[in-house]
């Protein structure tokens, strides 16, 4: 995978790139063909340990983070992430409400709305849709 660097010009949506991780290779072979069928560049991992390893400032737009995966949580890893890029926005992947409901109730993590959580499964125009919003939410 070659490193590029986000571009700036918001009107080419096709640069917009997005990170997946999760651990089901199922799941990350489906959603990287639907973005990327869809005019976004996608990278995806099955191993959260190895995506950190390779992760750097201003890759990506977007991390789509599953939250249930072993070694660690997607929540831990969006915190790791953040260390490296403060300014990638994020959308956690669950198969539970009950996960949203756990996370939000922890200190950094209360300021997560619905909407950067996508349960699984989930038809691709609403994926679409939700991708598209998250990114162009305007960050402070």
């Amino acid at each position: 995978m070659g490193i590029k660097s986000r571009l700036t010009d918001n009107n080419n949506k096709s640069t917009r790139r997005i990170l997946i991780i999760d651990d089901e290779p199922d799941v990350t072979l489906v959603l990287k063909q639907v973005l990327e069928a869809n005019r976004f560049e996608a990278d995806s991992y099955e191993d959260p340990r190895l995506a950190l390893k390779n992760f750097r400032a201003n890759m990506y737009d977007l991390l789509l983070l599953d939250i249930k995966m072993p070694d660690i949580n997607g929540m831990d890893l969006y915190q790791e992430m953040r260390k490296i890029d403060d300014k990638v926005k994020v959308c956690f992947l669950t198969a539970s409400e009950m996960y949203y409901e756990k996370f939000r109730k922890e200190e950094p993590y209360r300021k997560f709305d619905k909407e950067f959580f996508i349960a699984k499964p989930i038809e691709n125009e609403e994926l679409l849709d939700h991708l598209n919003k998250v990114i162009n939410i305007q960050t402070a």
